[in-house]
């Protein structure tokens, strides 16, 4: 059953590059698209800049210190403010996260758009030209001469009709695990460092006489405070392409949480006074779509060290697949290797990248390159590759940057 709807949409203006997603991979495309003086509209459906750093309360600031650019400049900030450090010395505050981001945002000339939702492409054959999008005021189009999809989930791309892959074979149940991350305040002073919170837990649940979940948990404190984030609850077996089966996943995050809460003050007299404060907004989904591009990204690739002549970002981050038959995670070593701009390129279209997870890698490579260092740093030399590609009116394929400017060591 359907109903037939006629719109009139307005269109909200014409710019260089749309950014959908102001996650850190949408961040670094915006902010270095801004700097270069493209004319950039950045969109985000919640009311901040950060994506998985700061509605997913995600610590810590994995794969980091290799890094030049906008995740140097972001560490050097919060550090300046006393704000980085803590758990694996690579930990830092939220707000001052969004708070910084802004500035450089602003900085950088980017019109930003919150609480603004994607909900088209628009595009004729393999060309895409510009994207629908719905807020407070209604729907409204907006043209550009590239969109830069940056929603982790591949949205705007498989919108466009782009193909992807999920899973294994296209399963959703071989998906890693999806996790709720929460708050804690109130920490016990010998824990204010961080803690493997396995032994603590697995006790507690066994006097409950519940299963754990996870077994891999941990206790990250946020640096010079009293309150920190877990990350424990593990969903399996949720599609992530499907809005009920991830309210789901939400719901039994939520449970998983207040259980691992309770058993813990009841049954551990450490953390008897431990406070809990909230639930992050968004569900951490560590896999979905994978966009295939004009380069796949192989295991063998990471394994090897691959380097690219188009390289965007240079990844050191072990590969990490929280998989359902141990409840724990599948971890192995990799060499030094670049991500190309071909992958971030679906594969046969015009006028679109992807930038974060959603690139054309295999699972196991894209189980390396997730984390929200490698995900900003692409999304930075992506922008970086795109505004060359504007100014001298070169396909973006064709545009020759050396990678001493974009990866300096």
């Amino acid at each position: 059953m359907f109903i037939q709807e006629r719109l009139e949409t307005p269109i909200r203006g014409e710019y260089d590059a749309i950014v959908v997603g102001a996650g850190p991979a949408g961040c670094g495309a915006a902010i270095a698209l801004g700097r270069a003086g493209m004319k950039t509209l950045l969109i985000e459906k919640f009311n901040c800049l950060g994506g998985a750093w700061t509605t997913g309360f995600m610590n810590p600031f994995f794969d980091y210190n290799n890094k030049s650019g906008i995740v140097n400049e972001l560490v050097t900030a919060l550090k300046e403010r006393g704000q980085f450090g803590g758990f694996w010395d690579r930990s830092f505050n939220y707000e001052y996260m969004k708070h910084i981001l802004e500035q450089k945002m602003t900085e950088a000339g980017v019109e930003v758009l919150y609480n603004t939702t994607f909900s088209r492409t628009l595009a004729e054959g393999n060309r895409v030209y510009g994207i629908v999008a719905e807020n407070i005021g209604g729907r409204f189009a907006a043209m550009a001469k590239t969109v830069v999809d940056c929603t982790g989930d591949g949205n705007v791309a498989a919108a466009a009709g782009c193909p992807f892959e999920l899973g294994v074979d296209g399963d959703y149940r071989e998906c890693q695990a999806m996790t709720l991350m929460f708050l804690v305040g109130n920490i016990p002073e010998a824990y204010r460092d961080g803690l493997m919170l396995f032994e603590k837990l697995n006790a507690a649940y066994n006097k409950a006489g519940k299963e754990i979940p996870f077994r891999v948990p941990y206790l990250i404190p946020v640096p010079n405070s009293h309150f920190g984030v877990v990350q424990f609850t593990h969903m399996y077996e949720h599609d992530p392409l499907d809005a009920q089966a991830l309210t789901r996943a939400t719901m039994e995050g939520r449970q998983q949480l207040i259980d691992a809460f309770e058993f813990l003050t009841r049954y551990d007299p450490d953390f008897k006074d431990l406070e809990l404060i909230t639930s992050s907004s968004v569900l951490g989904v560590r896999e979905s779509r994978r966009i295939i591009g004009e380069y796949y990204l192989t295991e063998e690739d990471i394994l090897s060290g691959a380097r690219f002549e188009d390289a965007v970002a240079h990844v050191t981050f072990g590969a990490d697949l929280h998989t359902k038959s141990n409840k724990g995670q599948h971890c192995f070593k990799v060499q030094p290797y670049h991500i190309p701009l071909r992958a971030l390129v679906p594969k046969g279209y015009k006028g679109i990248l992807v930038a974060g997870r959603c690139i054309s890698g295999s699972r196991e490579a894209m189980a390396s390159y997730r984390v929200t260092g490698n995900c900003a740093q692409m999304g930075e030399n992506a922008g970086r590759y795109l505004a060359e590609s504007i100014r001298t009116g070169t396909d973006i394929l064709e545009v020759k940057l050396p990678t001493e400017l974009l990866l300096p060591q």
